[in-house]
């Protein structure tokens, strides 16, 4: 055990007397030293119950023989932060998220991981630095609350966000929209909603890095308490059989959560996160790979807000290990997870319970994934689209660009009456670098939700989008205008083409023309100049690139 050589020993009484003196006995410090990261915080659904969750996993611990430390990391919240200068700062996080468990890991010399993340940044982050440090570890996510109710309607996330466009246009009025925002949330977690945190706890269990149908559970409900334990009991084990991240972490293993999610029409934000997280087990994976896997994945399930259904109706319908059973032979059953089951022993002994929200291969949704990777003249080094949120009758689409240098300008212009049928929104400085921090874009889509253009409109830009979007909503665009992209060069009036079948994206405007514009471009000047974000721009990759931090 490493932490023997923290605190074994006559030379180390000094580190003794320190651990001690937080209570920590001499019994406790024989057994081995689990390190738990909470993402707790009390202003969050998402990890407002995770004090409770956190002390169920130390109890699990402690039966099976171990020792638990927690410490806590953070989890910057997206959805108090959509259409804010605050949002910068929310994938930034997802990186320092990873720093820190590694700094704590190796600072206290621990023996094993129990990672609790509640929210998208965090959970991604807490995979990276699972592959980095390759200590055994365990994660599980802390859950979504089941979707609200108001005199009999479905409440989800995008459901009062759209419903500020639906105010402006008399659809409701404001009493109405503060029911929702009242009901929203039943209890703690995340909304059920298929937004990138849900997206990410329904990955991870798919990577095999969490136990089977813990990546849907309700936040805080009595079946999580009791996976809670179990998942202290399990690194326990993990820890004693050497079962390490990079032993579960393989290419089988990615494309198999990338199938997954796919399948149920997860959150585009999984394709930045994907590829930050192969990097660090080690493993080649880009747009091209996403692209291929999506395009012999079928959609089996859509749910909110591509369908009707929440992340909890799924984990009733059988959770992910039936996503597996359904997806048959595209799986590799042979991948090894936490459980000590191989992913092919749980899609086996899984049972799918609502056909109506879990259709089968041979009668999908779609015959392809969800998420579609987009190249062209406007996306050389490629875009990304939920295509299965957009209607059918967007997906070939000629509209006339108009221009917008961030996101506040856009919703306000299409909030006020601006924008009319035909228009390609487009909204630049937006990407990693020119943000800086590739801000979600949900205020943007869901102005255009609510203004009734979903059928009429797209929006375009270099940014990106939550989990909660759904219309004509492409992001991902680059290389982005901070890169010198040809994003920067279009103009109000250009003709832009969306063919979603061919998987293209197109500025339809002479190469002689974006010659002479890119000739008289000046850059635009960093919008931060200090301070971590300012940091984070000089050194970011771009989003083909995961948007990850040189290490």
């Amino acid at each position: 055990m490493r932490s023997k050589e923290q605190f074994e020993g006559t030379d180390r009484s000094l580190q003794r007397a320190w651990i001690k003196g937080a209570g920590f006995t001499d019994e406790e410090l024989t057994q081995p030293l689990v390190m738990i990261a909470n993402t707790y915080q009390d202003f969050s659904p998402e990890n407002a119950h995770l004090r409770t969750i956190v002390d169920a996993v130390k109890a699990g611990v402690r039966m099976a023989g171990g020792t638990p430390i927690e410490f806590n990391t953070f989890h910057v919240t997206d959805s108090e932060a959509f259409a804010a200068r605050s949002m910068r700062y929310v994938l930034p996080s997802r990186d320092v998220v990873a720093d820190s468990i590694e700094l704590m890991a190796e600072g206290h010399g621990v023996d094993a991981l129990v990672l609790l993340p509640g929210g998208d940044k965090p959970t991604p982050g807490m995979v990276m630095a699972a592959a980095r440090l390759n200590l055994p570890a365990i994660l599980l996510y802390a859950g979504a609350t089941p979707h609200g109710v108001y005199r009999g309607k479905k409440l989800f996330l995008e459901t009062v966000y759209d419903g500020v466009g639906e105010v402006v246009r008399g659809e409701i009025d404001e009493a109405t929209l503060k029911h929702w925002e009242d009901e929203l949330f039943p209890g703690p977690g995340a909304g059920d909603t298929l937004t990138s945190g849900n997206t990410a706890g329904i990955y991870t269990e798919a990577l095999g890095l969490a136990l089977p149908h813990t990546g849907t559970l309700s936040a805080g409900c009595n079946n999580q308490i009791r996976a809670a334990k179990y998942t202290g009991m399990q690194i326990v084990k993990l820890l004693r059989d050497n079962i390490r991240p990079r032993d579960i972490l393989t290419p089988a293993a990615f494309e198999n959560a990338l199938r997954v999610a796919l399948a149920v029409s997860g959150s585009t934000n999984l394709v930045l996160h994907f590829i930050a997280m192969a990097k660090e087990a080690g493993i080649q994976l880009d747009f091209d790979t996403i692209d291929r896997v999506g395009r012999d994945t079928p959609t089996l399930a859509k749910l909110a807000p591509s369908g009707p259904w929440g992340v909890t109706e799924l984990h009733a319908a059988g959770g992910v290990p039936a996503v597996l059973r359904e997806l048959g032979d595209l799986i590799d059953g042979s991948t090894v997870t936490v459980s000590g089951q191989t992913t092919g022993e749980i899609a086996s002994a899984a049972e799918n319970l609502n056909p109506e929200l879990l259709a089968s291969r041979a009668n999908p949704l779609g015959p392809e994934g969800a998420i579609f990777i987009l190249r062209g003249t406007l996306a050389p080094d490629g875009a990304v689209v939920k295509a299965s949120g957009v209607a059918p009758s967007m997906w070939n689409f000629e509209g006339t660009a108009k221009v917008f240098e961030g996101e506040e300008s856009a919703i306000e212009a299409t909030m006020s009456g601006q924008i009319n049928p035909g228009t390609a929104i487009i909204i630049r400085n937006e990407g990693p670098k020119g943000g800086p921090g590739m801000r979600e874009m949900l205020g943007a889509t869901s102005a255009v939700v609510g203004m009734g253009l979903s059928e009429s409109v797209t929006l375009i830009t270099d940014g990106r989008f939550s989990g909660a979007t759904h219309g004509p909503a492409i992001g991902y665009v680059g290389p982005e205008a901070a890169d010198g992209g040809p994003i920067g060069l279009v103009e109000d009036g250009d003709r832009i083409l969306i063919d979603l079948a061919n998987r293209r994206l197109d500025l339809d405007v002479p190469a002689d023309v974006l010659d002479a514009r890119k000739a008289a471009h000046v850059p635009r000047e960093p919008s931060v100049t200090s301070g971590y974000l300012a940091f984070y721009a000089q050194h970011v990759a771009p989003a083909c690139k995961g948007a990850v931090m040189p290490r």
